[in-house]
């Protein structure tokens, strides 16, 4: 059980974190005075990469750590 509730909580770290990535970029896309042709994610920016990287690998650790704990029952 304790496996499965880190992982969880992993899953949920990365997931908020992309989420507010995804919106970060459709924010920069829709405050675009000239319009947005398309919508991509800009992983070239580094400023806003120093706030979410370090969540995304979290999220990550969690989820292995969790996998980890499961995996040597």
């Amino acid at each position: 059980m304790k496996a499965l509730i880190v992982f969880v909580a992993g899953l949920i770290v990365f997931g908020v974190t992309f989420a507010g990535w995804i919106y970060l970029n459709g924010l920069g896309c829709g405050m675009n005075p000239t319009g947005c042709s398309g919508f991509s994610l800009n992983w070239s920016d580094f400023e806003a990469l120093q706030i979410f990287l370090p969540t995304f690998f979290l999220g990550a650790v969690l989820m292995v750590l969790g996998v980890w704990i499961w995996w040597r029952r």
